[in-house]
């Protein structure tokens, strides 16, 4: 169950990572470090909220 929910959050931290990828090809450097930061913030918030926060 955890894994389905978490398949929309990965999409979107992938799409995100490759965004930066992309930015970071056409010398956007800053730019892309700080789309990377946000594809981990991401990816970081769906891990901590599946499986390390405890429900009541």
């Amino acid at each position: 169950m955890k894994l389905l929910l978490s398949l929309v959050p990965l999409a979107v931290t992938y799409y995100t990572f490759t965004f930066g990828r992309w930015a970071l090809r056409k010398g956007l450097r800053r730019g892309a470090i700080g789309i990377f930061m946000l594809a981990a913030f991401t990816l970081a918030l769906v891990v901590y909220a599946l499986y390390f926060k405890e429900y009541f």
